[in-house]
């Protein structure tokens, strides 16, 4: 099991334009998201805190990218993680699954993933 947390200050990220380089810490569906979001900064600040958050629950894992983790939102608007590339291959064979936890306040971020080992049947 990992357990990975993150914090992240919405107006810290306001300043980094990295982010926004499309392929590099997001897909380009996430950027539009963002983008079209009610608060497009306080929607990448969560992006990027779930992933942080990720990256510390995993073991160590050379071969992927920040791209490879998409962050959506079931219908509930409940977050969940979508899964692309090495990361995708390597989570299915190990047999994990991931939790995502996401709270905004305050002008912060706050994340919680999960990942659990499942029984193979």
């Amino acid at each position: 099991m990992g357990l990975g947390h993150d914090l992240q200050s919405v107006a810290e990220l306001e300043a980094t334009r990295a982010l926004l380089e499309p392929d590099v810490f997001f897909t380009a569906a996430e950027l539009e998201r963002f983008a079209h979001a009610r608060s497009p900064v306080e929607s990448m600040a969560a992006g990027f805190s779930a992933k942080e958050a990720l990256f510390k629950a995993l073991p160590r894992i050379d071969t992927w990218f920040w791209t490879d983790a998409e962050l959506l939102h079931d219908a509930r608007h409940a977050p969940r993680f979508h899964f692309h590339g090495a990361l995708a291959e390597h989570l299915t064979r190990e047999g994990w699954q991931v939790s995502v936890s996401l709270s905004h306040s305050g002008g912060f971020v706050s994340t919680v993933v999960v990942v659990m080992h499942v029984p193979r049947s």
